[in-house]
């Protein structure tokens, strides 16, 4: 196994550990107010949305960024 993939498992099993720490977190409620709505949403499963969310702009970027590299250097 080469240093990069280890080093990429210790990273997926510290997301996965900060996860269920967060999920923990559903003691305190925040209140969201939308004019007409109003939700009720547990503080883990926010930090765990907006996290996923950052991951996923993070992905979509690089993914951009490197395909027009390669474009370029053709």
């Amino acid at each position: 196994m080469s240093i990069s993939l280890i080093f990429l498992i210790l990273i997926v099993i510290l997301i996965g550990i900060s996860s269920f720490i967060f999920l923990n977190l559903n003691e305190a409620i925040v209140s969201l107010d939308l004019l007409f709505f109003q939700f009720d949403f547990p503080i883990g499963v926010i930090i765990l949305t907006v996290f996923c969310l950052g991951m996923l702009t993070t992905i979509i970027l690089e993914v951009l960024y490197f395909s027009s590299r390669n474009k370029r250097s053709d």
